[in-house]
């Protein structure tokens, strides 16, 4: 009996909260003049600046990527590029086979293993960003290859001839490399 009762209160106080949390989101938003609306708006303004200049750092370096593909840059150059923008963004590359924590495997602990596709961690916060792969160590040992594009463009270089930069991607160059050569 009076437990029953008891769950009843408890479930009337739980939804007196969630109103009493309704009536100070309205009086916030209601009355910007209030300390607590300027600390909520404040907020939110910094959020939106954070958010729409961490868009342009994005896009100026797919632009950048885009000039250095148009350029004919080597793998090397771009890994370099990339590597310098995971410095910044404060994004180690994990090839450790022993941090298995930060890798998708399915390989039984104690089990020699390579790593097949490097794990990415946020350094200011140990976070996993991106889960790497490992798989079983082979005999040879074998240098992990960091994603498919420096694969796809160390293959692209490769079976380059006569032709100039960028134009076995498709890349045409611009009038001002015409000029140069």
């Amino acid at each position: 009996m009076f437990g029953g009762r008891r769950r009843e209160t408890e479930q009337l106080i739980v939804r007196m909260e969630r109103q009493l949390d309704l009536v100070h989101t309205a009086l916030v938003v209601r009355d910007p003049g209030t300390s607590v609306s300027a600390d909520a708006y404040e907020g939110l303004r910094k959020q939106v600046v954070a958010s729409a200049t961490a868009r342009q750092a994005h896009v100026a370096q797919l632009a950048e990527f885009d000039v250095a593909l148009a350029r004919g840059a080597s793998a090397e150059d771009l890994r370099a590029m990339v590597t310098q923008w995971l410095e910044q963004a404060g994004v180690a590359r994990v090839e450790d086979p022993g941090r298995r924590e930060a890798f998708d495997s399915s390989l039984p602990p104690g089990v020699d293993a390579d790593v097949e596709t490097p794990a990415y961690i946020n350094t200011a916060t140990g976070q996993l960003v991106r889960q790497g792969r490992l798989r079983t160590r082979t005999t040879s040992r074998h240098v992990p290859e960091t994603d498919e594009m420096t694969t796809n463009s160390a293959q692209a270089t490769q079976s380059q001839t006569q032709t100039e930069p960028g134009e076995q991607m498709g890349i045409q160059p611009s009038q001002e490399d015409m000029e140069a050569n």
